[in-house]
């Protein structure tokens, strides 16, 4: 996450002032790293039920490598968005794999907690690295940031080796039989799955075609805030997001995760109202805080409902699925939410955004009673 936070800050403008790329290409050279993570982290889950999380992620790490690598000494540009792809897929075998693995390791009674602290972890290796990106590519240049990626990467492959761990046959049984099983993956999507999923996608929609894309905008361009205090807006909601992914895996381990899912998108209504209505500094900092908040109870408590809910067999296949509609929501979402602004003259398009946020992260609230909670 250290890795990629250096680098998700600056490849935009790295791609524009190294190759002089249209603004179409740049957004391939973006878009197509999530894209491809998308598509193969189902595969990826599948693969790991078949022979578990250790020779996944090792292959995943060296894919990670050899893509920063590429980026760093490329001078075409075909050439890097297809490092990036190679990239996506070693990214996708973190994400997946990760939360499959943590989720292996404990009970369900111990499981929100431990997923809470992981992805805590993850947010704030991903927060020192965007704030170190910037100062580093400054001083050194766009390309020293890919250089410290494949530094970076190297440490982690090694780490990688240390871990134990095998699929439940404890054998390899040919390439066939790590293809996923699409008859199982239709299985798996019924029920509480599905309906994680499509919370999971609304909320990612969200969170990235409103609090990625247009909130930077709105606040530098209608509120007049600079770059360094939209900088500060942000730090805050990301401390948010580690308390909540904290907060959240500790009481839904405790008090239910129907009850926890709820009260954050409660929380989530309340602090996207507040965002759309002040102009205040303060108070604008203090409803990113509880954002943050909001979507840290999601992300933390939502993966643990999968884990809860999927037979240990298939658990790689389930948040394989799971991690498959967050990326979708990630690539929907900026594009849905954008092409609001433009229907609307001045400012109301964004205020139309935010309510629109706020119908989906009601309908998610509606869609908590829905589902059915293993005690």
């Amino acid at each position: 996450m250290f890795s990629g936070g250096l680098v998700g800050p600056i490849f935009a403008p790295f791609v524009r002032r190294e190759f002089t790329a249209p603004i179409f290409l740049v957004g391939l050279a973006v878009s197509g790293y999530f894209v491809v993570r998308m598509l193969t982290e189902f595969p990826i889950g599948s693969m790991s039920d078949k022979v578990g999380p250790r020779w996944p992620l090792i292959v995943g790490r060296l894919f990670g490598i050899v893509g920063a690598a590429i980026c760093w000494q490329t001078k075409d540009i075909w050439t890097l968005i297809f490092a990036r792809a190679i990239w996506g897929v070693g990214d996708a075998s973190f994400f997946c794999i990760g939360m499959t693995y943590v989720s292996s390791l404990f009970p369900a009674g111990k499981r929100g907690r431990a997923l809470g602290v992981f992805q805590a972890v993850e947010l704030t290796g991903s927060f020192i690295g965007q704030t170190a990106g910037g100062f580093l590519a400054d001083q050194y240049g766009l390309r020293f940031n890919f250089f410290l990626s494949i530094l970076l990467g190297f440490v982690a492959f090694g780490v990688v080796l240390l871990l134990k761990g095998y699929g439940a046959s404890g054998k390899f049984q040919g390439v066939r039989s790590l293809l996923p099983n699409f008859p199982a993956m239709r299985s798996l999507l019924g029920g509480t799955l599905l309906i994680v999923c499509i919370i999971n996608l609304l909320c990612m929609m969200m969170n990235m075609g409103v609090m990625g894309t247009l909130m930077p905008l709105y606040a530098t361009e209608v509120l007049g805030f600079g770059l360094s205090g939209y900088a500060f807006l942000v730090s805050g909601m990301t401390v948010g997001n580690v308390a909540g992914n904290l907060l959240g895996g500790l009481l839904s381990d405790r008090f239910g995760r129907k009850r926890v899912l709820a009260g954050g998108f409660i929380l989530g209504i309340f602090s996207l109202i507040g965002i759309s209505a002040v102009t205040n500094y303060f108070y604008l900092s203090a409803f990113m805080l509880v954002n943050g908040l909001f979507w840290g109870i999601i992300y933390g408590v939502t993966p643990a409902f999968v884990a809860d809910s999927a037979p240990p067999e298939k658990r790689g296949s389930a948040i394989g699925l799971y991690r498959t509609f967050f990326d979708l929501g990630g690539v929907v979402g900026p594009v849905a939410y954008s092409a609001i602004i433009p229907l609307f003259a001045g400012s109301f398009g964004y205020t139309v955004a935010f309510y629109l946020a706020v119908v989906s992260v009601t309908v998610n609230l509606l869609l908590v009673r829905r589902l059915n909670e293993k005690k």
